[in-house]
C-alpha cells in the first residue's frame, strides 16, 4: 500500500471511527493490524468526543450523525429482508424508530450541555432542578425498544473496546 492509499485508508476509517466502529472491525475493513489503527489514531489525532465545544465544526458533526443515521436505518431494512418481512408499515416503523433516534441524539446533547440539574426560575423561586431532557430520553428510548420489538428485530452487539477508554 503506497502511502496516498495510506491515507485515503486512514481518513475513510476515521468516519468509521467515529460512527462508533471498533479497532478490530476498522482493521478488517481495511485489512490492516489493529496496530496500524492505533497509530493513525494517534497520529491523526482521532477523537469520537467531537462537539461544537470541542472545536468541530457543525458541518462535521452532522456529517457523522447522517452517515451513521443511513448506516442505522439500512441495517434495520436489512434485518426486515433478511426476516421476510415486507410492507409499507413496516418501513414507516423504522421511519418512526429513526424520527426518534435524532431526538434521543438531541436529548443526549441537552444533557451533556446543561448537565443533569438545571437553574430555573419563576420569578419569585429560584434553584435547581433535574434536567426533564433526562426523562425523556428514558422515554424515548423505551419507545424505540417497542418499535424494535414490534418489528421482531434486536439490535446487534457491537464489541466493546475499551482501548479507547
Amino acid at each position: 500500500m503506497n502511502d496516498r492509499e495510506n491515507l485515503a485508508n486512514s481518513e475513510k476509517a476515521y468516519e468509521d471511527y467515529i460512527s462508533g466502529m471498533t479497532y478490530k472491525r476498522i482493521a478488517d475493513k481495511y485489512e490492516v493490524s489493529i496496530n496500524t489503527v492505533k497509530s493513525w489514531k494517534k497520529r491523526y489525532k482521532w477523537t469520537r468526543d467531537c462537539t461544537q465545544k470541542k472545536g468541530c465544526s457543525e458541518k462535521s458533526v452532522h456529517k457523522v450523525e447522517t452517515i451513521l443515521f443511513h448506516e442505522i436505518k439500512e441495517d434495520l431494512l436489512k434485518q426486515l429482508e433478511n426476516n421476510g418481512t415486507y410492507g409499507k408499515h413496516y418501513e414507516d416503523l423504522i421511519n418512526d424508530y429513526m424520527s426518534m433516534w435524532n431526538i434521543k441524539n438531541r436529548l443526549i446533547v441537552d444533557i451533556k450541555e446543561r448537565g443533569v440539574s438545571v437553574e430555573w426560575n419563576n420569578g419569585k423561586q429560584h434553584g435547581m432542578k433535574k434536567n426533564d431532557s433526562i426523562s425523556e430520553l428514558n422515554k424515548t428510548n423505551a419507545q424505540m425498544l417497542k418499535i424494535l420489538s414490534e418489528l421482531g428485530l434486536k439490535p446487534i452487539p457491537q464489541e466493546d473496546d475499551f482501548d479507547d477508554i
